[in-house]
């Protein structure tokens, strides 16, 4: 049987790839498992990015003209969901949300509230 035709990658691809083949081979992973890892994740990465057919495109809804009360900047959002990662692909501190002062403060609380309670557990 034949294999689809696969259009030849650029140097600075191959290169990313052959690098994170290296990396799972460092951690002991056999070279050729490491390489379809590499690859079956590479293929996920560009499915993500490829453009949906024309026929399964929703129309778009109608944009209302009026401006809303407040700047988006004044009304805070939603955190944005992590991104899903793929179950073969290794986590990378780079790819994490940055923390902010205030999600730490907030955490530290947090953990005071508990070290008290368990605290006050361990005293009775």
């Amino acid at each position: 049987m034949l294999k689809p035709a696969v259009p030849e990658l650029d140097a600075t691809t191959k290169q990313r790839l052959a690098d994170e083949v290296e990396r799972l081979v460092a951690m002991g992973t056999g070279r050729k498992e490491a390489r379809q890892i590499v690859w079956l994740d590479y293929q996920d990465e560009l499915k993500q990015y490829q453009v949906a057919p024309a026929a399964e495109v929703s129309a778009p809804a109608k944009v209302e003209t009026e401006a809303p009360a407040a700047s988006a900047e004044e009304i805070p959002g939603p955190e944005p969901p992590p991104p899903v990662l793929s179950p073969r692909r290794f986590w990378r501190a780079a790819d994490e949300v940055p923390l902010t002062p205030e999600w730490l403060d907030r955490n530290r609380a947090e953990l005071a509230k508990v070290k008290r309670m368990v605290g006050l557990r361990s005293e009775e």
